[in-house]
């Protein structure tokens, strides 16, 4: 009996020492499996160089309580949306195990500086976190996504499981505004709509009018103000010059009412050489064109009246 009592501790101390082998970092030091951890309440600036923009430079900056996002020269409203995903998964990141220890393995975890997403976190002067996103794995089988990150100055691979590697592998567009239209649809007096079809309806009184003529039915009216004013775009147009497009403007739209602050102009320009032909703006957030087919984006806006 006393041997096998004495067995069993040794086995129990054997597995102790090689589990405090595997979770030991540099120097012996012990592992935590939460590689990352930043407190978002003290960020006021993140570095991206993302995979899914070429690794091209991302700044989102906070002044004040508003954040712009940036590259290339310019800057864009940020997403208060994508804001809060980015700081609830910068929390907390944990590993599930070290794939590697070496930088000889970087690469094949698509770790190398020319490779990963590079995300520095900032408050003020002091860096919160700085880190990298490599490849990601998926299993079938388990559904299961696995991430691969290093940290700066830390030579370790870890694998981190879920969606973490791939939210921070998102461009500039994942965290730009995405409004197209925001606006209280009760302090609207009047849409008016020129181009290829051209017609005004207008409220008078209680009712509303086509053309300062015939009425429309008011509840018909009311339910297509909801659904235009709060839009979102889907898609941005990149590299759309409205001015060197300006001959192919095909529709506007002109939101007005005596409680708005200004007119709302809303453009839309037909442009056959994308694979959705028609790009969209409104003078709410003019920095944003947003393309579309003939069935979201433009249909939600320049719907017949015929179909309200």
């Amino acid at each position: 009996m006393k041997n096998k009592a004495l067995l069993l501790v040794f086995i129990a101390l054997l597995a102790v020492y090689g589990l405090s082998k595997i979770f030991s970092g540099k120097g012996g030091r012990s592992f935590n499996p939460d590689i990352i951890t930043v407190d978002s309440t003290k960020v006021d600036a993140v570095t991206l160089h993302p995979k899914a923009d070429s690794l091209a430079e991302v700044k989102l900056k906070k002044n004040q309580n508003r954040w712009t996002v940036s590259n290339a020269g310019n800057t864009y409203q940020a997403s208060e949306e994508a804001l809060q995903q980015l700081f609830a998964t910068l929390e907390k990141v944990t590993t599930s195990h070290i794939a590697a220890k070496s930088k000889d393995k970087w690469s094949a975890f698509e770790l190398e500086a020319a490779q990963a997403s590079h995300v520095e976190v900032f408050s003020g002067n002091k860096k919160l976190a700085d880190f990298y996103v490599g490849k990601f794995t998926v299993n079938q089988q388990g559904r299961q996504i696995t991430s691969y990150f290093r940290l700066a100055g830390d030579d370790a691979v870890y694998a981190v499981e879920g969606m973490a590697g791939m939210m921070l592998g998102q461009g500039i567009d994942a965290y730009r505004d995405k409004h197209a239209l925001n606006f209280d649809l009760h302090k609207v007096g009047e849409l008016k709509y020129e181009g290829d079809a051209a017609f005004k309806v207008t409220k008078s009184g209680g009712a509303w009018l086509v053309n300062d003529a015939g009425p429309v039915d008011s509840a018909k009216v009311r339910d297509f103000l909801m659904n235009l004013s709060q839009i979102s775009g889907d898609e941005f147009a990149h590299n759309f010059d409205p001015v060197l497009e300006n001959g192919r403007l095909l529709k506007t739209l002109t939101v007005s009412g005596a409680s708005l602050q200004a007119p709302i102009v809303v453009k839309c320009w037909r442009d056959t050489t994308r694979a959705k032909p028609f790009v969209i703006q409104s003078s709410q957030y003019p920095l944003s064109f947003f393309t579309s087919d003939s069935t979201r984006l433009f249909k939600r806006i320049f719907k017949p009246i015929s179909e309200w």
